[in-house]
C-alpha cells in the first residue's frame, strides 16, 4: 500500500477544471458528438458487468483506492493537505506480444517481465505500449485564454478608425510567443515523465525472459515444499487428524503465526507426503506421520546436503 499526504494544488486544480469542461460538454451535448460511441459502449458495459470472485473479496478483505479524480473538491480542501493511497502489487509479471508486420509474422515471440513493487495507479508503465500524457486541463484553459484575449485584441483594434499594424502584430507575436512557451514547457514535462519512466523501470524490473519463467518455477516448487512441511508439522506436533481436520489446522497455524487467511491445499500436501512414505491412514480415515528421524531416513540426501558436502570437499 503506497500512501502519500501533500497538498496537489496543482492536481486538483487539473481535476476541477476538467470536471468543469465535463459537465459543460455535457450540459451542451458536445460530447455526444465526439464522444457518442464510447459512451454507448460503457452503458452496455455498465448494463452487462464483469464479475469477479477472489479468495479475498470472500474473505472480506479489501484494499480501497482514494485518488484526486473520485474526491468531492471544493474551495475550502483546495489548501489543504490530503492523503492518497494506492494498492500496490509486491509482484507483477507482464507477457506480450510486439507488434509485428505481416511479413515478420512468423518471428513474433513471447516476452516475459518480472517486476516488484508496482502501484495500481502505475500499471502502465509496465507495458510496452505506454501512451505518452497530453496537456492538461490548465495547459487548455492558458491556450483558450491567450487565443480570447488575442481575438478580443485584435478586433478591438480592428474596429478603430485607424488601424496600426504594428500594434496588431505587436500583439499577436506577444500571444504567439506565449503559447509556444506554453508548449515548450509541455514538451520539458514530456521528456521529464519519459525519463521517469526509465529510472522506474530500471529500478523495478527484476528480470526478463527465461530468468522469469526460472523464478516462478521456483516460487511453486517452494510453495508446495512449505505446504508438505507444515502438514507433517501439524501431523507431528498434533496427533492424528483427518484430511477435513488437518486442512483447518493448517489454516488456523498460518493464521496464527502470519495474521493472514489462505485456502490451504490439502490435497496436494497429503498425495505428496503419501509419495514420500512417511504418512499413513488407519481405517477411520485418520492420518498420523513417522518420527522426524525415520522421515529424514525415508526421504534420503537432499539436492541441497550433497551441494553443501561437495563446497565442503571443495574448501579442503
Amino acid at each position: 500500500m503506497d500512501k502519500m499526504t501533500a497538498y496537489f494544488i496543482n492536481a486538483k486544480v487539473d481535476t476541477i477544471i476538467a470536471r468543469f469542461f465535463g459537465f459543460l460538454f455535457r450540459w451542451t451535448g458536445i460530447s455526444r458528438c465526439f464522444y457518442g460511441k464510447s459512451s454507448a459502449q460503457g452503458k452496455k458495459e455498465q448494463e452487462n458487468p464483469i464479475q469477479i470472485n477472489t479468495d479475498a473479496e470472500q474473505d472480506g478483505l479489501s484494499v480501497e483506492r482514494i485518488h484526486i479524480e473520485n474526491m468531492k473538491l471544493s474551495i475550502s480542501n483546495l489548501m489543504k493537505k490530503i492523503t492518497i493511497q494506492e494498492p500496490t502489487f509486491d509482484r507483477m509479471i507482464v507477457v506480450y506480444r510486439r507488434r509485428v508486420s505481416k511479413k515478420e509474422k512468423l518471428k513474433r515471440g513471447i516476452y516475459v517481465r518480472h517486476f516488484k513493487n508496482i502501484p495500481m495507479a502505475d500499471m502502465e508503465i509496465v507495458l510496452p505500449e505506454k501512451k505518452n500524457p497530453g496537456l492538461t486541463p490548465t495547459d487548455w484553459v492558458k491556450f483558450l485564454v491567450t487565443a480570447l484575449i488575442g481575438l478580443v485584441t485584435v478586433i478591438g483594434s480592428l474596429s478603430m478608425p485607424k488601424i496600426d499594424i504594428w500594434v496588431i502584430f505587436a500583439i499577436l507575436s506577444t500571444l504567439g510567443g506565449y503559447c509556444v512557451k506554453t508548449y515548450l514547457s509541455f514538451q520539458k514535462n514530456l521528456n521529464d515523465y519519459q525519463n521517469l519512466i526509465m529510472r522506474s523501470m530500471y529500478d523495478k524490473q527484476l528480470d526478463s525472459g527465461r530468468g522469469t519463467l526460472l523464478h516462478m518455477c521456483d516460487d511453486v516448487i517452494q510453495q508446495e515444499i512449505k505446504e508438505v512441511i507444515i502438514s507433517y508439522f501439524i501431523l507431528m506436533e498434533q496427533g492424528k487428524a483427518t484430511k477435513q481436520d488437518l486442512d483447518l489446522r493448517c489454516e488456523e497455524l498460518i493464521k496464527e503465526k502470519f495474521s493472514d487467511s489462505c485456502n490451504f491445499d490439502i490435497d496436494d500436501a497429503v498425495q505428496k507426503l503419501k509419495k514420500l512414505g512417511i504418512i499413513s491412514q488407519d481405517d477411520v480415515g485418520r492420518y498420523s506421520c513417522v518420527s522426524l528421524e525415520h522421515a529424514n531416513e525415508t526421504i534420503g540426501t537432499t539436492t541441497e546436503e550433497i551441494v553443501k558436502a561437495k563446497q565442503g570437499g571443495w574448501n579442503i
